[in-house]
């Protein structure tokens, strides 16, 4: 399902600790590919987010995306971006490729430095050049090499069919830990990590490719929140070579290559809540009837972030209190009087009061894999959603030994 004119491929490089761990990736497009980025917010970047807003603002055309996990590339300095820079090179270098059209990303432990300057790592190079294609096996030795504490492939695949033809769209994204996106483009100021990459074979210039990307990432990889740590490292990249043969997309055409791209990402970044770290059961929170988007975004975001809301799914536990003193502390002005909770299947507040709902009924509905918590203010017509999951054992067990 990769679009037309793109080949991946992932290997072991030696970076990572582990033997045999595949730990290098590539996406390449044979042909120059407009590009759009989202990149952390966060005030401490790493190397290769520096790197790609600095190479996304010059509005360039690239060939491609290197990929490492085993070494998160960030607080490490001048050195850093230059090892970041080498990467790319030694790809641009070993396809042939101009200087500058490779953009990069890395995933791993904090504060280490990138071993890239011996001579494995350019075998390892030349070795994964000869190891891209177009297989299914292809994918997901690229998706695996990006994977840090991940249990799991995270690809998606969409077609849209066209007058001249079809476009497709693949997306993969890896993350488990160290998962609360905030980001934005690299021309707003900056607008274990979440790594996103997306191709497709649509044509489409890089200036409305990176709107729609943002106005998509704001629904999907920014409401997406497995233990409420920004990290470092978060990009996603999208690049679209405009191979397919459709041309220049009409309006109606672009509405749908849109409305495809937030299917695409809305389910990569459902996919990194119900792998988090020690997760037992995905949470979809949705708050309705608000005034705002943002009193939406920020009553769900408070609630998804909640350590004891979190823990109280874990344990089946219908703790409507949790929900309500999350709700009241987010900062969004309303009515307690009007307020409606439902958990699960389980209607449990209603109008402001406790309702005499069944504790049994309500933990056979928590004891799901798949959980829906309902927030209902009553008080305009916005709405939204965030996903997370649950805290368990295993998530302490799993970040408090990661660096060793």
């Amino acid at each position: 399902m990769l679009p037309k004119g793109f080949k991946v491929g992932g290997i072991c490089s030696g970076i990572a600790k582990k033997d045999e761990k595949k730990d290098l990736a590539l996406f390449v497009s044979e042909s120059p590919a407009s590009a759009a980025g989202m990149f952390t917010k966060n005030l401490v970047k790493a190397a290769p987010v520096l790197v790609d807003i600095e190479r996304l603002r010059k509005g360039n055309k690239f060939f491609g995306i290197v990929a490492n996990s085993g070494c998160a590339n960030a607080c490490t300095g001048v050195k850093g971006e230059e090892d970041a820079k080498n990467m790319c090179l030694m790809i641009e270098k070993s396809l042939n490729l101009n200087i500058g059209s490779i953009l990069c990303a890395s995933t791993g432990v904090i504060g280490q430095h990138l071993n890239i300057s011996n001579e494995k790592f350019w075998r390892s190079v030349d070795l994964l050049k000869n190891n891209i294609g177009v297989s299914i096996e292809n994918e997901n030795d690229a998706v695996l090499a990006i994977m840090t504490t991940d249990t799991f492939v995270k690809k998606v695949s969409r077609k849209i069919e066209v007058e001249k033809g079809e476009i497709k769209i693949w997306g993969c994204v890896k993350g488990a830990g160290m998962i609360h996106p905030n980001m934005c483009g690299p021309l707003t100021g900056l607008h274990a990590t979440m790594l996103s990459f997306i191709l497709t074979d649509a044509e489409i210039e890089s200036n409305p490719l990176q709107k729609i990307l943002e106005n998509s990432s704001e629904n999907s990889f920014n409401c997406v929140s497995v233990d409420g740590d920004t990290s470092t490292n978060d990009t996603v990249i999208v690049l679209a070579n405009g191979q397919s043969g459709t041309g220049k997309l009409s309006k109606l055409n672009l509405e749908k290559f849109e409305k495809t791209l937030d299917e695409v990402t809305i389910e990569l970044a459902q996919c990194v809540a119900k792998d988090g770290e020690g997760a037992t059961k995905f949470i979809e929170i949705e708050v309705r009837n608000t005034r705002t988007k943002m009193d939406a975004r920020l009553i769900a975001s408070t609630v998804a972030t909640s350590p004891l809301f979190k823990t109280a799914i874990f344990g089946a536990d219908a703790n409507w209190g949790r929900i309500l003193a999350a709700v009241g502390r987010s900062g969004v002005m309303f009515d307690v009087s009007k307020l409606d909770i439902y958990i699960g299947s389980i209607k449990t507040f209603k109008n402001g009061k406790v309702l005499n709902f069944s504790e049994e009924a309500a933990k056979e509905s928590l004891l799901k894999k798949e959980i829906k918590v309902v927030i209902d203010l009553k008080a305009g017509k916005e709405d939204g959603k965030y996903y997370t999951c649950d805290f368990s054992y295993d998530y302490v067990r799993i970040n408090s030994v990661y660096r060793s």
